[in-house]
């Protein structure tokens, strides 16, 4: 109920927010982390995974405005498997964008780096 109501005080207030899933640091670095636990998006044009845009648009400005990194990780619902990628990275390479109510940007599954526990390639944000 607190955070509501402080979302509402923001809202009255002015101020533009969100609310990130976590924040971690290592190695002196912060990073927010934005997850979700989803269904794979099926072709066509791709099988991927993705977000809200206006998540991404907003995390996105997070980041070039302060140079702490979003990244995103994705708990596959059906294989079980888990995805990580930094968000400006995933941004930048190939997208598709779908439309209706709730319109989404849908990545590549191949634009993600597969998490495999003890792989040091997989590490979440690298080494």
């Amino acid at each position: 109920m607190g955070e509501k109501m402080l979302f509402m005080l923001l809202e009255e207030s002015g101020y533009e927010f969100f609310q990130p899933d976590s924040i971690g640091e290592k190695n002196g670095k912060f990073f927010v982390f934005e997850a979700k636990h989803q269904e794979r998006f099926k072709p066509p044009p791709f099988d991927g995974h993705g977000l809200p845009l206006w998540q991404i648009n907003r995390r996105i400005d997070f980041s070039k405005r302060t140079g702490i990194d979003t990244l995103l990780v994705i708990f596959d619902k059906e294989t079980g498997e888990t995805f990580w990628q930094y968000l400006v990275k995933l941004n930048d390479g190939p997208h598709h964008d779908t439309h209706g109510l709730k319109p989404r940007r849908i990545y590549p599954i191949d634009s993600f780096i597969k998490y495999s526990p003890g792989q040091p390639e997989s590490t979440l944000g690298g080494r």
